[in-house]
């Protein structure tokens, strides 16, 4: 039978859901200014990207980022009910995700929460190339996997920041493979809401130094880049508080950090699996 897995975790009070799966089936010329603050005891003076006079033009950012940001569709075996149905029968289903090219070559980051388990895996690009992918590494504790994709070549790669420099309030930017929608990713806009979260999930782990923000965040979107007012990639999508019952849970999703990224990224080329 086929049926389409979801890919959600609870996590913390509020359930937390990894955004990996979905029903159905991520500027140019910029200025940079300096801005002076004073109040009566300190001078603070931070730097900050402007498109155009504005602290955020989303078009523009969306425009630089957009081409690197790919979509994933893992094709999932199962051999038992594992919440699937249908009791001990073999059946196979479909994982959507997101996933952010990171080299020319075809090197493409995302969570590995969306590949886990997959027996074959489909990346397509903003342009509708469409590419067979292998893991290079998967690392479930730090919720992150290195693909690569079979003959690719001449990829637009996207511009990794520097997460240690975001402060709270600073204007971000979600894209990635909402719901698998026809037609391209969704772009959402939000703030940095906090740093260094630390959340549980319900398989046991512990993801921490996250990026909390209120930019909205939907199934699919895991693994898709948290783009900063530069174009920059800050962050990797990874999970969404949602409400039950007894919790109320609006607009708080959680990204890892790209400075976290950065830190795995030699276990994952060195071929980790776990």
């Amino acid at each position: 039978m086929r049926r389409v897995r979801g890919g959600l975790a609870m996590v913390l009070v509020a359930l937390l859901a990894l955004v990996g799966g979905t029903a159905g089936g991520w500027f140019a010329g910029h200025t940079a200014s300096e801005h002076q603050v004073t109040t009566s005891k300190v001078t603070v003076k931070r730097i900050s990207d402007t498109f155009s006079g504005s602290s955020l033009d989303v078009a523009a950012v969306t425009a630089k980022t957009e081409p690197s940001v790919v979509s994933i569709v893992s094709t999932i075996q199962s051999t038992s009910d594992g919440g699937w149905g249908g009791g001990d029968q073999a059946g196979s289903g479909t994982a959507a995700g997101s996933g952010v090219i990171i080299t020319s070559g075809g090197e493409v980051l995302t969570n590995a929460h969306v590949i886990s388990g997959a027996t074959s895996i489909k990346v397509t690009t903003n342009d509708r190339r469409s590419y067979d992918a292998t893991v290079v590494g998967s690392d479930t504790s730090a919720d992150l996997a290195l693909l690569r994709l079979d003959g690719a070549s001449g990829l637009t790669a996207a511009t990794l920041g520097d997460s240690t420099s975001l402060q709270v309030g600073d204007d971000v930017v979600a894209i990635g493979n909402a719901l698998a929608l026809e037609g391209g990713p969704t772009v959402t806009k939000g703030i940095v809401s906090a740093l260094n979260r630390s959340i549980q999930t319900s398989e046991g782990g512990t993801l921490s130094g996250l990026i909390q923000t209120d930019a909205a965040i939907s199934s699919g979107n895991s693994g898709g880049p948290l783009v900063n007012a530069q174009g920059e990639v800050v962050g990797i999508n990874s999970a969404v508080a949602t409400s039950s019952s007894s919790v109320a849970a609006s607009n708080i999703g959680f990204s890892i950090s790209i400075d976290t990224v950065r830190a795995e990224l030699p276990k994952l080329r060195a071929g980790t699996n776990n």
